[in-house]
């Protein structure tokens, strides 16, 4: 029974397999070729909902494996690898949730240049001239049906071989569109850049879930 279950599973990993384009792989693993080769990373980004494009919100993110810094919408988060902590300077609050806890609830961004690798079915797409390069899209399909997501689109630059751009279609007619403008690798960063000290936020509310 135990071996029958396993010829089972394997079917299926060959038929998700079976179903990607190997053009659209082979560029895909050449980005992450690319990732993976470097220690860190900043990534300067827009984003905007639906296609107002005229309210497109900019961020910025340092990664180093699965720490971050990331400044967005008035809001900044440290993670540790252990700990998410959410500054929100307007509020004067500070909240602390458990790395395990956040990454259920939401994809991390120390994995935006990584979601891709698995749970999609990959197919190649058209290519578009923007901002003066070709860049390649791939539509990934998520494999498990309860996701409110039902593809995405990610432009990849076929010149450096970076990721452009992300376009998520929600099942609701939603979408919702992730520009990265500039990526650096390598960035040099000090040792406790990735630390949370409470002693800087002093005349702030901590509040730990």
């Amino acid at each position: 029974m135990k071996n029958f279950f396993s010829i089972i599973l394997l079917i299926n990993i060959i038929n998700v397999f079976s179903q990607n384009d190997a053009n659209a792989v082979k560029l895909l693993d050449k980005v992450s070729f690319k990732i993976d080769k470097a220690d860190t990373y900043k990534i300067e980004f827009s984003y905007h909902v639906d296609d107002n494009i005229d309210q497109k919100e900019k961020g910025i993110v340092f990664i180093k494996k699965d720490n971050y810094v990331l400044d967005f919408f008035g809001v900044k988060q440290i993670c540790d690898s252990k700990f998410v902590y959410t500054i929100v300077s307007e509020n004067k609050e500070v909240i602390i949730s458990d790395i395990l806890k956040e990454n259920k609830k939401s994809l991390s961004p120390s994995n935006l240049l990584k979601f891709y690798r698995d749970g999609y079915i990959i197919k190649n797409e058209e290519s578009k001239k923007e901002s003066s390069f070709l860049n390649q899209y791939i539509k990934l399909i998520p494999i498990e049906n309860k996701q409110e997501i039902s593809h995405l689109l990610i432009g990849i630059n076929t010149i450096s071989n970076d990721i452009f751009k992300v376009i998520e279609f929600g099942k609701n007619k939603s979408k919702i569109t992730l520009e990265i403008n500039n990526i650096f690798y390598n960035t040099e960063l000090k040792d406790d850049f990735f630390d949370f000290n409470e002693n800087d936020y002093l005349d702030y509310y901590i509040e730990k879930l």
